[in-house]
């Protein structure tokens, strides 16, 4: 495991950040370790591929 330091964090975001962990029975950092983890995880997920996106647009015409 790694150890990062956030600098010059707004207070607000860190307001927020203790609320939305508190309201979820966490500490701050286990919060911030997830919202990380899932925001990494979006980057890598697949997007939608040409066939989809035609699909997609096909049913939207035809509705």
């Amino acid at each position: 495991m790694v150890s990062i330091t956030v600098r010059n964090l707004d207070n607000e975001v860190k307001i927020r950040l203790r609320v939305r962990a508190s309201a979820k029975g966490r500490s701050m950092e286990q919060e911030a370790r997830l919202i990380l983890a899932e925001a990494a995880d979006r980057e890598l997920a697949p997007q939608d591929g040409l066939g989809t996106v035609i699909e997609g647009n096909r049913v939207r015409t035809l509705v």
